[in-house]
């Protein structure tokens, strides 16, 4: 299972190139825990439409929730992808749930997350942040 997560986060990464996908509708300036709880030191800055990965001082490790490097690494954090997150944001469901419905997501409020799911018909987008007519990539039409 941890070498199918790794591949998708490769072709994830690599098909997005220069695209957001992580970052798909957060904030100027947020910062997103990498999305493998083995990589604790790993983050991913979100800045005008685009991703940039950063990595930790040596000895440090990446809190979501904190939004800064720390002493300790918490591996919950991928587990709560809304863990630091403002209120009201939708995400697309963790990489740990993949393959997921393109309906499926969560709304993130007081740093939880909280499962919604789009009316049938429709998909959700991160990107528009709601439900629309448009199937993103990566996930399993119903």
């Amino acid at each position: 299972m941890k070498g199918l997560l790794l591949i998708v986060v490769a072709v994830i990464l690599l098909v997005t190139g220069t695209k957001a996908f992580f970052c798909d509708g957060i904030p100027a300036g947020m910062r997103l825990r990498f999305p493998l709880p083995e990589i604790c030191n790993e983050y991913i800055s979100c800045h005008h439409g685009t991703e940039h990965e950063w990595r930790c001082p040596v000895g440090r490790f990446f809190s979501q929730r904190a939004q800064r490097c720390v002493d300790a690494c918490d591996p919950t954090e991928t587990i709560n992808i809304c863990a630091g997150l403002i209120n009201n944001i939708l995400l697309r469901p963790p990489l740990s749930e993949f393959p997921f419905s393109c309906r499926r997501h969560y709304q993130c409020i007081g740093g939880n997350m909280v499962s919604r799911e789009c009316p049938p018909g429709t998909f959700f987008s991160q990107l528009a942040q709601g439900c629309g007519s448009v199937r993103e990539e990566f996930c399993i039409p119903d």
